[in-house]
């Protein structure tokens, strides 16, 4: 059994970024686009070691030089639990290559094996990148015995081994309860936003500094942020306390528990993947069906209804897309019991919250549209849709008028909230209904510019389109860097120009969304992709 999970394993990990394509294709533009899809990924990790270098230091400089370990382990944990919550049940339980597996004399668990040590490869690497640069700012400046480095080399490996853990554990048993439901893919999606959203409220509520935190122990930061870390994470804290002493003991007492947790999670995982499995992708025909009265549509209509279709059949898809919107709610509603004031306190400039709010509610909004991977969510079926006599803007008003329609609702609560809470006047409600309305929009069609020039119709897993492709990183977030560069020039700009700036935002916003929606139209959908 285990040289048939080596194999499965290598073929798993055989074209991980791409590397695949780049080594043995001949497909030229296959190659750019995995060479700009990696060029991507250097500057997000380039981004990555900036800020976690400088956290670093700030600590350091501070005299908190034992929580960095601590912390960094705490960080790379969180950040594997809520994004392998949000991908394990996908990952494990792919439908892509299952009939060819079924049907091949392996153990059950072999590929449920191989695809778990896939997603520790990927954990890793991000472990890895959060941990690295933190730990070389903390050796430059603290300069520790060998011991230190020792205990590092040995207890690096384990920390992604429990956070992947839980979130392979809560997504197993997500997949597990909705396979035996009818709508398989929205309870799954549902029950992973659920996770996530109580993930950031006990994380929120842990952290929050309470009543039995006295000034003498505000004095003593250093015990102040353990104890924090500790109630957060507290492998974390025995894993970090163990590396600064260089305690070697420690640090395999916390391997050897990590691994343990690990462990028992890939049996279980193992044991019930071919019964999920097939909870999931067997069909049940019924004999029964009557004609009923037809129907006649649009074209326009019948497009959206299908993009809603394709768009509920995939757990991962909605999970990604519609965690903006909700959290753009969530914020919105919390305004009407903290207030601006609280907002302005956190802040260390003085600055009219109230200008920068829609400008803050557009980009959690955009957060992640539908329409940054729309087109590549299509995969192999991409030619039915192009062999249809349909023109490009018939096809990608479709996709924007879904987009749309799935932010509609949430809009509609969150700018409720928002009225509520901020009680504006009339020149401010315009602004408050105008700009996020706007910005939306610009980020639905700049999605699908990206996603035309960055498809992606080979896959295995739609994991690799909505997390990990290059669409989803330039065209998902493009509305949100835009919201929050505005919202930064509004920010330093005096008070008696806003309105004018305001003005003229709106204005450049909607004539590119108008520019690029032009463009798009006129794409050929059938000679370039």
């Amino acid at each position: 059994m285990l040289t048939q999970i080596k194999i499965l394993t290598k073929l798993e990990l055989c074209n991980l970024c791409g590397l695949n394509v780049l080594r043995f294709s001949k497909d030229k533009k296959a190659k750019r686009k995995t060479m700009g899809l990696l060029a991507v990924w250097l500057l997000v990790l380039a981004i990555l070691v900036c800020y976690v270098g400088g956290l670093s230091y700030g600590l350091i400089h501070l005299g908190l030089e034992e929580t960095v370990p601590a912390y960094l382990v705490t960080v790379s944990g969180l950040l594997i639990l809520v994004f392998g919550i949000l991908k394990a049940g996908s990952t494990i339980f792919r439908k892509e290559g299952y009939d060819i597996l079924c049907a091949l004399p392996l153990p059950a668990g072999a590929a449920a094996l191989s695809r778990l040590f896939k997603m520790y490869v990927e954990d890793m690497l991000l472990t890895l990148a959060v941990l690295l640069p933190g730990i070389a700012v903390y050796a430059w400046n603290i300069r520790p015995n060998a011991g230190f480095y020792l205990a590092g080399v040995i207890g690096i490996w384990s920390i992604p081994l429990i956070p992947m853990a839980a979130s392979v554990f809560i997504g197993t048993l997500i997949t597990g309860i909705s396979s035996r439901m009818r709508h398989k893919s929205l309870i799954a999606a549902g029950l992973s936003i659920l996770a996530v959203l109580g993930i950031m409220y006990g994380s929120s509520r842990l952290s929050a500094a309470d009543g039995d935190i006295d000034p003498e122990m505000l004095k003593n930061m250093s015990v102040f942020i353990m104890a924090l870390l500790k109630r957060l994470y507290p492998p974390a804290v025995w894993l970090g306390t163990a590396i600064v002493r260089g305690d070697i003991l420690g640090v395999a007492l916390c391997c050897g528990l990590s691994l343990a947790i690990f462990a028992a999670v890939a049996a279980g995982v193992a044991f019930f993947f071919r019964k999920i499995s097939q909870s999931l992708y067997g069909n049940f025909a019924k004999h029964n069906y009557k004609m009923g009265e037809l129907k006649e549509n649009s074209l326009l209509s019948s497009l959206c209804k299908r993009e809603f279709r394709r768009y509920f059949s995939s757990s991962i898809y909605v999970t990604n897309t519609i965690i903006g919107p909700i959290m753009g709610c969530v914020l919105s509603g919390a305004l009407l019991f903290t207030g601006t004031d609280t907002l302005k306190e956190l802040l260390p400039l003085s600055i009219d919250m109230e200008s920068m709010i829609p400008f803050l509610t557009a980009g959690v909004f955009c957060m992640m549209t539908t329409t940054a991977t729309s087109i590549s969510m299509e995969g192999k079926n991409w030619w039915i849709l192009k062999s249809l006599p349909l023109s490009a803007k018939n096809i990608l008003d479709g996709k924007i008028l879904m987009n749309l329609l799935l932010i509609l609702p949430f809009y509609f609560l969150s700018e409720l909230f928002l009225i509520f809470a901020l009680k504006p006047g009339a020149g401010e409600l315009l602004w408050l209904i105008l700009i996020p309305a706007e910005i939306i929009l610009f980020s639905c069609v700049y999605g699908i510019t990206v996603n035309l020039h960055f498809p992606v119709l080979e896959w295995e897993s739609e994991v690799r389109i909505v997390k990990q492709s290059a669409s989803a990183m330039l065209g998902g977030m493009g509305g949100f860097i835009l919201a929050l560069l505005c919202a930064v020039i509004v920010g330093v700009v005096p008070n008696e120009y806003t309105d004018y700036l305001k003005t003229g935002i709106c204005v450049v916003i909607l004539a590119a969304a108008a520019v690029l929606y032009r463009i798009n139209n006129r794409f050929d959908l059938c000679g370039k992709i």
